[in-house]
């Protein structure tokens, strides 16, 4: 049984990638469902779907344990880190009134995105050469959405102008692209830190990524003499051993 559970994890067969499909999907409609659920109201129906798909995630959590080959090492990871604190999210309710934070702390599951991008680029071949757009758009939507999140939780209950998940986005989003329209400003000292933290990881973080989508600092062609991957995207000879490279380009315009 562990064996041919592993093998639709690892696997090569069409059931193995249908499976993984599966998780993919399941990974994004759980994503999904925390950024949409993050700071409603926990109403009987939002407590019910929320233990549904708790046990959903606990469940493939302790199987993706049980048949993982290195244990130890998948235990320690990040990811079982991220998992452990969603699932912890759910059992909240059981122990605790008030936990808001935890539920916001659920969108911690983009993070999975991460494992996402790598499940992908196996299951999809028309991603080759396409990666590193779709690794610096995952880590640009982790990145705003973890800001968010963390706006959300310290502000609040501080500011008027925060009311839902919505305000501490377009907040965000003003605020790391440094356009500042001053329609919600956090006036609190707490929130002036916070503020010029997101300001500072915007210029040096938030533009970058956004270059690496649209304009890109390298292009994946690999070179037939001596295997290197990633070139700049005009560039005319490997930088590696020298011989020509026809890699497609525009130009600049």
């Amino acid at each position: 049984m562990q064996e041919r559970i592993r093998e639709l994890y690892d696997g090569g067969t069409r059931a193995a990638r249908s499976f993984r499909w599966f998780l993919i999907a399941f990974d994004i409609a759980t994503i999904a469902y925390f950024l949409a659920t993050a700071t409603e109201e926990l109403t009987p129906t939002v407590l019910a779907v929320d233990m549904v798909v708790g046990v959903l995630i606990l469940a493939e959590f302790l199987v993706r344990i049980w048949v993982h080959e290195e244990r130890k090492r998948h235990l320690l990871s990040w990811h079982t880190a991220i998992d452990l604190i969603v699932i912890a999210s759910f059992l909240a309710p059981l122990f605790l009134q008030n936990f808001a934070f935890l539920r916001v702390l659920r969108t911690l599951r983009f993070l999975q995105s991460f494992r996402l991008v790598h499940d992908l680029r196996q299951l999809w071949p028309g991603l080759a050469g396409r990666e590193h757009v779709v690794t610096a758009a995952t880590n640009l939507a982790v990145f705003i959405f973890i800001v968010t999140s963390l706006v959300w939780v310290l502000e609040a209950r501080r500011n008027p102008g925060i009311t839902n998940y919505e305000d501490a986005l377009y907040f965000t989003i003003t605020t790391l692209t440094t356009t500042g329209f001053g329609d919600i400003t956090l006036q609190d000292r707490l929130g002036r830190w916070l503020t010029i933290g997101i300001m500072v990881f915007g210029v040096a973080l938030f533009l970058r990524l956004v270059q690496q989508i649209f304009r890109p600092l390298k292009v994946r062609q690999t070179c037939r003499h001596c295997g290197l991957k990633w070139h700049d995207p005009d560039a005319s000879h490997c930088k590696h051993c020298g011989n020509i490279m026809h890699i497609e380009t525009d130009g600049d315009a």
